[in-house]
């Protein structure tokens, strides 16, 4: 089946690992060329090394948390390829912990770096979408139901889906469709440190941190990052073609709201 996907310009960020290097993956698997970018230029190289056999690749080193960097990157995609179609927007997670335990430094740095970016990035995606294109948040299943010990991500990211839902507005006369995705708990370096966190705090090991965590979700495993990637892949595929403004779970089903 055609996606089409094949000669897509793509953008996905915080790409190194995890959730965005399973999407990048996917993306060139299906013909896209791709750009990737972090701001760990080590990983950020490894990640190119894995992953340039697979099509069209290049790679840029950004901090999303600086607004400096992230002009940087889509200058150098408008110069590489004078437009973009997809922009798969993944970022770092700010630091875990209960509210009581946070001090204003730690709500600014996460301010910056899940929602500023997100605008910013968004922004300039927009811009460079001369025929239309696809927009996709990597958010959280926190914005629909508060996480344990996360509460800068349950907080903040949960403006993700107000974007998504302001920008599937006004940018659909554009021809560019605003979507987003919320893993739930998904193999990432992220979840291994929550899982070790719950472990130190409850004083028990590892293993039955990870296994009170997969009490919760009904299909009684953690997922894969490559199930994340296939979600994004059909957003932004020409099966998606008229999802706009929609946030969808990857979780295996943990949350438990309706809506």
């Amino acid at each position: 089946m055609d996606l089409g996907i094949k000669g897509k310009k793509v953008i996905v960020t915080a790409a190194s690992k995890g959730l965005g290097f399973a999407s990048a993956k996917i993306l060139l698997m299906n013909g896209a060329k791709v750009i990737i970018s972090s701001s760990n230029e080590e990983n950020l190289k490894l990640a190119y090394d894995n992953l340039k056999n697979l099509g069209e690749l290049s790679y840029f080193k950004a901090d999303l948390s600086k607004k400096e960097d992230i002009d940087a990157l889509f200058n150098f995609a408008f110069e590489k390829f004078n437009s973009i179609d997809i922009l798969v927007y993944v970022t770092g997670s700010p630091k875990a912990g209960k509210f009581m335990e946070l001090k204003d430094e730690d709500w600014n740095y996460a301010s910056n770096l899940l929602l500023l970016s997100a605008v910013r990035c968004a922004k300039r995606a927009a811009e460079l979408m001369k025929n239309g294109g696809r927009i996709i948040f990597s958010a959280s299943a926190a914005i629909k139901e508060p996480i344990m010990d996360l509460a800068l991500s349950n907080v903040i990211r949960i403006s993700i889906a107000g974007l998504v839902k302001t920008l599937s507005k006004e940018l659909a006369s554009k021809g560019i469709l605003v979507n987003a995705v919320l893993p739930g708990y998904i193999f990432t370096d992220r979840v291994k440190q929550i899982v070790k966190n719950r472990a130190n705090k409850e004083k028990i090991t590892e293993e039955e941190a990870l296994k009170s965590i997969t009490k919760d979700i009904p299909l009684g495993r953690i997922g894969d990052p490559e199930e994340f990637a296939n979600v994004v892949l059909f957003l932004a595929s020409n099966l998606s073609s008229y999802v706009n403004g929609a946030c969808i779970p990857v979780d295996g089903g943990m949350l438990k709201s309706v809506f």
